[in-house]
């Protein structure tokens, strides 16, 4: 499968038990199933065989509880984290951590 990488970060992914690193704006083919398929779909700045991950009809909550736990995790730059959160956010994308944060908070909670 064809995985393009939309952050402006190197990012990873895990094929066949080791890690494929794609550089931004890269696209590789990795070969994802199962559990590294699952992880990758959660990941909104990938993009796999030409179908974008964001803004999913009626899933924008979900993601942005996704992109929230990225926030959380040290290993996850800071531009990893706003350029996820701003295919959520768009142009309303705060430029400040609390901002962003407190924008996809609002976000998860919409019904």
């Amino acid at each position: 499968m064809k995985v393009t990488n939309n952050s402006p970060a190197l990012q990873g992914v895990r094929s066949k038990g080791r890690a494929v690193y794609i550089h931004p704006g890269e696209t590789r083919d990795v070969d994802l199933e199962g559990v590294d398929l699952d992880k990758a779909k959660r990941l909104p700045f990938l993009k796999r065989d030409g179908a974008s991950q964001a803004n999913h009809d009626g899933d924008n909550p979900s993601m942005a509880l996704e992109v929230l736990e990225m926030a959380k995790d040290p290993n996850v730059q800071f531009m990893s984290f706003k350029s996820a959160a701003a295919k959520l956010l768009g142009d309303r994308t705060p430029a400040k951590k609390d901002g962003i944060i407190a924008a996809l908070e609002e976000l998860a909670t919409q019904p």
